[in-house]
């Protein structure tokens, strides 16, 4: 299965899931080019990926791994898992230059305790929760 034909499956999967119809789809793309996409016929621009995956109510990269997921027919859970250890491999070295960082480094995010001692008091009335 094509990447384009495994998205088409997944839109119309995900449209039938959010009981969209295409006419519904009118205020974000045309029935014409929303047709030809889930019928494998278009590619789907980045500016079109976001769209559709906003009034989908997912994220892109959602929408992305289950068209992964559906075209390799492995679980969207182990696409994110290989996806998380490429970026680790990105960020061995300098990273990617001229991309923001991929992954945050450990200096730049505090620790559960850090964060815990370094904020003020709670009010009165309110609990703190050791998050």
């Amino acid at each position: 299965m094509t990447l384009k034909s495994s998205f088409a499956v997944v839109l119309r999967a995900l449209r039938s899931k959010r009981n969209i119809t295409q006419r519904e789809f009118a205020d974000t793309t045309s029935r014409t080019y929303l047709s030809k996409l889930e019928g494998g016929k278009s590619s789907i621009t980045l500016d079109k990926l976001e769209q559709l995956s906003e009034r989908l109510g997912l994220s892109p990269l959602a929408l992305l791994a289950l068209t992964v997921s559906e075209e390799t027919g492995e679980p969207a859970a182990t696409i994110l898992a290989k996806l998380g250890a490429e970026l680790r491999e990105l960020t061995r070295g300098e990273g990617v230059t001229g991309v923001r960082p991929l992954i945050p480094s450990p200096e730049a995010t505090p620790s559960p305790s850090a964060k815990q001692h370094s904020s003020s008091r709670p009010a009165i009335g309110q609990t703190e929760l050791p998050f």
